[in-house]
């Protein structure tokens, strides 16, 4: 890992193989887009990432224009 690598904070995505690709996280203060087609873990990338973002004690809001709330809440019961 470069010296760079090593000053930038990361933000881990609570997914360990995902952390281990993104050398320790996303980097913080950058806007990420995760696509894909559907069913392939999008939703659950960012569940994941809410709930290691709140385990850290940071503050987490999801906004979402595509999704209604009742199958959110189901999938994440699950």
């Amino acid at each position: 890992m470069s010296s760079v690598e090593k000053s930038v904070a990361k933000a881990k995505t609570g997914v360990s193989g995902l952390d281990d690709v993104l050398a320790g996280g996303f980097s913080r203060g950058h806007l990420f887009l995760v696509e894909g087609a559907s069913g392939t873990g999008k939703t659950t990338i960012a569940r994941q990432f809410l709930l290691e973002s709140v385990k850290a004690g940071e503050k987490c809001l999801w906004i979402t224009l595509r999704s209604k709330p009742t199958p959110l809440l189901e999938g994440q019961a699950s």
